[in-house]
């Protein structure tokens, strides 16, 4: 996965099952510092595999749910 698809990949994870962190993050002006954080995290995951894996988004929603919890 490209960085490109990979940074829209987690964006509409984040939209879709995060919407409140999703717009605090917009309206704070950091979406863009977050998307990055997240996808540096997720990394590993996305190396390689298909978007349209549900195991994939899974880990990448708990991942993600694991960054929140440490803000």
């Amino acid at each position: 996965m490209t960085n490109l698809i990979a940074y829209d990949y987690v964006r509409l994870v984040l939209e879709e099952e995060f919407l409140s962190a999703y717009l605090r993050f917009i309206n704070h002006g950091i979406l863009h510092y977050e998307l990055t954080n997240i996808q540096e995290i997720c990394a590993p995951l996305l190396t390689g595999l298909d978007e349209d894996d549900r195991f994939l988004r899974y880990e990448v929603i708990g991942t993600i749910a694991n960054y929140l919890q440490e803000e």
